[in-house]
């Protein structure tokens, strides 16, 4: 690249950068993204939600993450749509990375994980892996279209059932029609 072509291009980034307020990574933000077996091992033995309910304060869920559960449950329209969430814990929050739709039976009020969703989680989890993709599945969410974010009895009966085998397990629930009339 000419000396031309490459100040043309460092004054487009900077443009870029002042026009969207892009700040440079910390330290800590850049530790946000990096996957500490050893530390994340200690906070699931130490699992202080066990004995304090209260235990997590928040939950901080990536852009990329974001993007994809909202795309993923405006596509199903009027069914239900569901996917897993990957993550970390952080002392009391659970920090959502990524996440990635499962192909599941849906219908306008109930999603159902059948032996292809299984199989499919699997498959995929083992090829994230194989391509270092180091966090673990963290929870899951699925779509309410229509009718707002809340946990059902079957929604709760689901969540206690994925939390016997991982504990922490977040469940999050969204409603693409409210967020598209909400302008988001």
């Amino acid at each position: 690249m000419d000396t031309h072509n490459a100040a043309e291009s460092e004054s487009a980034l900077k443009l870029f950068e002042l026009e969207n307020n892009v700040v440079p990574l910390t330290k800590s933000d850049e530790d946000v993204y990096c996957f500490d077996e050893d530390l994340q091992r200690q906070q699931l033995t130490a699992a202080p939600w066990k004995t304090d309910v209260n235990h997590f304060q928040k939950v901080e869920i990536s852009s990329v993450a974001l993007v994809k559960m909202v795309m993923h449950a405006r596509s199903g329209g009027d069914i239900e749509v569901m996917g897993l969430m990957l993550g970390k814990v952080v002392g009391n929050t659970m920090l959502v990375l990524d996440a990635f739709a499962l192909p599941v039976e849906g219908s306008e009020t109930r999603v159902n994980a059948q032996s292809e969703s299984y199989e499919y989680m699997t498959q995929y989890l083992e090829r994230s892996q194989a391509s270092g993709q180091k966090e673990p599945v963290i929870g899951w969410y699925h779509s309410h279209p229509g009718y707002g974010c809340w946990l059902s009895g079957i929604d709760v009966a689901t969540q206690m059932l994925n939390q016997q085998f991982q504990d922490p397990f977040l469940a999050v629930v969204i409603d693409p029609k409210r967020t598209m009339s909400a302008g988001k």
